[in-house]
């Protein structure tokens, strides 16, 4: 993934400032290891994402939806496979417009958004609780399919 500045993001959500956003310091990112850049904002209820697609940056704003009361189980993220045994995932949903009377969709995804470096094995906590030996380029193709497909379903492509 191409380096992104503080002000390409806010131009991406809208021309939004930097404290609404809940912005990362983005000059210590290694987005050499990156297929999408994904964050959550300080308050745990909101996260962003912004993915590179052939025609262009395309952002996401997600409302993330946890709920700690209810029992562990084990999921698995919808966009990098990565299976946890115990609250690695989190309802990610997003609103979407005209789509046949749906207001919102979701995926379970990482809790962190950090699919990126869970594909590479970059990152350990918590292991995967059924590891994958296939290719990581295969794996990363899949990611970038899911995100894909997502922002199809929430109407984000056009």
């Amino acid at each position: 993934m191409l380096p992104l500045t503080t002000k390409d993001l806010r131009q991406l959500f809208y021309g939004r400032n930097v404290a609404e956003l809940g912005l990362p310091d983005v000059d210590n990112v290694d987005w050499g290891v990156l297929d999408y850049f994904g964050w959550i904002h300080p308050s745990g209820q909101l996260g962003f994402v912004a993915v590179p697609l052939d025609d262009g940056l395309r952002g996401l704003r997600l409302r993330r939806i946890s709920n700690p009361n209810s029992r562990p189980r084990t999921r698995m993220c919808s966009w990098c496979h990565h299976v946890y045994r115990h609250r690695g995932t989190a309802l990610f949903t997003t609103s979407v417009v005209g789509s046949d009377g749906r207001r919102s969709i979701g995926n379970h995804v990482c809790s962190h958004l950090d699919c990126s470096l869970r594909i590479r094995n970059l990152t350990s906590d918590p292991s995967t609780y059924l590891p994958e030996s296939m290719h990581i380029d295969y794996k990363v193709r899949r990611l970038q399919n899911s995100l894909t497909m997502f922002l199809s379903r929430a109407n984000a492509l056009s």
